[in-house]
C-alpha cells in the first residue's frame, strides 16, 4: 500500500516539475535578453567611418569594436584575461571594457585593419574565447527527457501495482478425522 501512495505522487508532480523547468528556462531567457540590451543599446560608442576621399587625417579618428564571450566564466580568471588581451593585441585590438566574466568588449583604430597582418591561426575577428560546447543545452535536454519518462514509468508501475490480484492461498485440506 504504501508503494502505490509513493508512486502516485511521484507520478502526479509532472506539473510541478514543468513549471520549475519553465521558470528556469524563462530565467535564462531574461539573462540573455538582459545582456543584450546592455551589448547593443545601453552603451553604445560612436565610431566615425572613414573620410570617403581618404584622408588619413579622418581615418585615424574611428574606432572600431568587437565583444568577445565565453560560455563559462572564464575572464574572472586574472591569467585567463590577460592571456585573451595578449592574442587580441596581435590583431591591434587593446581591452576598452569588461562587462563581466563572460564578455570583454575591445577596440581598435580603424587605421589597423590593414596594416596589421596577424599570426597564423589568430582569427582578428573572432567573438568566442574557450570552447562553444554549450553543457546547459544538453542538460535541458537530459532534465526534459526524465522529467517526460520518470512520471510516466511510475504511472505504469502505479498502474500495475494497483491492478494485480490479490495472493492466493493455497486451500488447507480439511482437517478430517481420519488419522492413522
Amino acid at each position: 500500500m504504501a508503494e502505490v501512495i509513493l508512486l502516485s505522487l511521484m507520478s502526479g508532480s509532472l506539473g510541478f516539475s514543468a513549471l520549475l523547468y519553465r521558470q528556469w528556462w524563462c530565467w535564462q531567457h531574461d539573462q540573455t535578453q538582459q545582456a543584450y540590451e546592455e551589448e547593443e543599446q545601453l552603451s553604445t560608442y560612436p565610431s566615425k567611418p572613414p573620410d570617403p576621399q581618404g584622408k588619413p587625417s579622418a581615418q585615424l579618428g574611428g574606432w572600431e569594436f568587437k565583444i568577445v564571450r565565453s560560455l563559462r566564466n572564464q575572464f574572472h580568471d586574472p591569467e585567463v584575461l590577460r592571456q585573451v588581451c595578449r592574442e587580441e593585441a596581435q590583431g591591434g585590438w587593446i581591452l576598452f571594457e569588461k562587462l563581466d566574466d563572460r564578455r570583454l568588449r575591445f577596440k581598435r583604430p580603424m587605421a589597423l585593419r590593414e596594416k596589421i597582418v596577424p599570426q597564423a591561426g589568430y582569427d582578428p575577428y573572432r567573438s568566442y574565447y574557450g570552447s562553444r560546447f554549450h553543457w546547459g543545452s544538453l542538460l535541458s535536454v537530459i532534465i526534459l527527457m526524465i522529467m517526460a519518462t520518470l512520471p510516466a514509468y511510475l504511472g505504469y508501475r502505479l498502474v500495475i501495482l494497483s491492478q494485480r490480484p490479490a495472493p492466493l492461498t493455497m486451500p488447507q485440506p480439511p482437517s478430517s478425522t481420519l488419522r492413522p
